[in-house]
């Protein structure tokens, strides 16, 4: 049960470092962009992109972290991304598209799963005869 939960952990802290590092880089590499009062149309594209790419690699390091219990880990991470993304939408409601929010709330799920399914292709299943 901890591998399960520390596992939805890691999923989700990873995909906030590599969300928190793209911010990064469009304030490095945007001028004025932390001033800005609503960020260019743009920016929400290649976040809806980029968010999604990580959503996917949070998927498979959940799994991956998980091993024998990587189905239900990968559940976890799930749920508790859309709660954590539903709070979000309604506390920046205003200030962001609409769309963007639906539309991460709608990925979200499927690029954690395209994640697993990923690490479960990968995966090799230890053979009995491993064990000798």
């Amino acid at each position: 049960m901890l591998r399960t939960i520390g596992s939805v952990l890691a999923g989700y802290i990873a995909i906030g470092v590599l969300v928190a590092l793209t911010d990064l880089v469009f304030t490095v590499a945007i001028p004025g962009f932390r001033s800005m009062a609503t960020p260019p149309l743009y920016y929400f594209a290649i976040v809806t992109f980029t968010d999604t790419l990580y959503s996917a690699a949070g998927g498979y390091l959940c799994a991956a972290t998980a091993r024998a219990s990587a189905r239900m880990a990968t559940l976890g991470l799930m749920i508790f991304g859309e709660i954590v993304g539903v709070v979000t939408t309604v506390l920046f409601w205003h200030n962001q598209p609409h769309w963007f929010a639906f539309a991460l709330l709608v990925l979200f799920p499927f690029a954690v799963w395209i994640g697993y399914r990923l690490r479960a292709r990968g995966a090799v299943p230890a053979m009995a005869s491993d064990a000798v």
